[in-house]
């Protein structure tokens, strides 16, 4: 379960983060603070583009490389680091030119969501994942 959670996120990931690299910067110089897509609000920074092309590489690896238990134990993790985000997202939060940040990062509503969705679903996939144990080497179903 966990890998083919990771499958989805990568892709998921690349869209963000090539979409972050694409919008530019966020900051205070610019009426509504920029890093935007369209209408959508976002305020992406670059350490957020870092964060995001991490992830992707992350789950990538997880997806289509990474063993089970391995790949169970490293999309819990970065479940855990995206719920965690998203808790000091909401409880930071962001204003509409840009002007709160914290480690370099924005919170707008719209990314806390993202993050909190993906990092549920993260450990809820990482929990799910069932991984049977190897036979005793010296046992009749090894063959």
């Amino acid at each position: 379960m966990a890998r083919l959670y990771a499958q989805l996120c990568a892709f998921v990931f690349l869209l963000v983060g090539v979409g972050g690299l694409a919008a530019g910067n966020a900051g205070p110089g610019t009426h509504n603070g920029g890093g935007n897509i369209g209408s959508l609000v976002l305020h992406l920074t670059w350490a957020r583009d870092v964060l995001d092309i991490a992830l992707l590489g992350l789950f990538g690896y997880v997806g289509f490389v990474s063993s089970a238990e391995r790949g169970r134990l490293l999309v819990g993790g970065a479940g855990v680091v995206l719920v965690v985000l998203a808790i000091a997202g909401f409880l930071v939060g962001d204003t509409a030119t840009a002007s709160r940040a914290l480690l370099g990062l924005h919170f707008t509503t719209a990314l806390n969501v993202l993050d909190l969705v993906v990092g549920v679903l993260a450990i809820l996939s990482a929990l799910g994942t069932v991984t049977e144990p190897e036979p005793a080497p010296r046992s009749v179903l090894r063959g």
